[in-house]
């Protein structure tokens, strides 16, 4: 299923157009669509997940949001250097403007 079709990155998407260009949008957008791939997530379960962590709800769950971010970046064989940072700025940028911003060290790796 496509990222577009969920509330959260709706939501996200109105914000981007206003404030980047078209084509960093698209960028983004395809950015956040391979990482859900990859974390077998939708981006509203992206939310609901950090949401429990920013809540101490369910404690297990503590930043898995960014260790999750750090293993993407880690992982060599997804795309090259320049699109991984591009992802993970696009999901810096995914999770603020839901409300559930990311520790620093995730997107500075």
């Amino acid at each position: 299923m496509s990222v577009q079709e969920y509330s959260s990155t709706k939501t996200w998407v109105a914000q981007l157009v206003q404030q980047r260009p078209h084509m960093t949008v698209q960028n983004y957008l395809w950015g956040l669509q391979v990482f859900c791939d990859w974390a077998k997530k939708n981006p509203d379960e992206l939310v609901l997940e950090r949401q429990g962590e920013m809540t101490g709800e369910p404690e297990p769950l503590e930043a898995q949001a960014s260790k999750r971010i750090l293993s993407f970046q880690a992982n060599g064989k997804l795309k090259t250097k320049h699109s991984r940072e591009m992802i993970v700025t696009a999901l810096a940028s995914f999770y603020e403007n839901n409300k559930v911003g990311l520790q620093a060290q995730a997107r500075k790796q």
